[in-house]
């Protein structure tokens, strides 16, 4: 195979995710995902409770509407020049990787924005990379560091945290907060 093929190749496969058959098109980037060591018996007995099922909803779209203005206010406290970012910024409410019906718990909670957020936050872009979790300069003019990481988002997160674990313990005990999907990886 020549030079020219092996790159098509390559950025066939590096836009290989933007196609629309991939199953990860419309999933939010960052989120939260509420499980446990129950079943689906005890999850139907949950559900029973249509009432706790409404308060217990509620209750996690409060918290994330809470934490959607606290992100919003990061970021207009650290970026200056704010284009796109906080228009961009979504939250998302799942039961299994679909939107919850009448009656179904909310199992994640996801919050999606621009890509530039991510690079504002771990301090890299055009001439600055992250390799292995340390940022290195890329650019060729000029030797300076000028970008600097601005933590807009894992410090609001983990700030919003425990007040979730009680809203999710107060609706059923058993069950846990998974956050390793949720920070910006460093």
């Amino acid at each position: 195979m020549g030079a020219h093929a092996e790159r098509m190749a390559q950025g066939q496969n590096r836009n290989g995710w933007r196609k629309k058959g991939n199953a990860f098109d419309n999933r939010y980037p960052l989120d939260v995902i509420i499980e446990g060591d129950t079943g689906y018996t005890q999850q139907f007995e949950r559900q029973q409770n249509k009432e706790a099922v409404a308060d217990f909803n509620a209750d996690v779209k409060a918290w994330g509407k809470k934490v959607d203005s606290a992100l919003r206010l990061s970021i207009s406290d650290w970026i200056d020049t704010d284009k796109r970012l906080t228009r961009s910024l979504k939250q998302n409410y799942r039961h299994y990787g679909q939107p919850p019906m009448e009656g179904q718990e909310i199992t994640s909670i996801g919050f999606s924005f621009k890509a530039e957020g991510v690079y504002v936050h771990l301090g890299v872009g055009k001439g600055y990379n992250m390799e292995n979790g340390t940022r290195i300069l890329t650019k060729t003019t000029n030797d300076k560091w000028n970008r600097q990481p601005k933590p807009w988002f894992n410090p609001i997160i983990e700030q919003h945290i425990p007040e979730l674990v009680e809203i999710v313990k107060k609706y059923c005990g058993t069950l846990l907060v998974n956050t390793t999907r949720i920070y910006i990886n460093t």
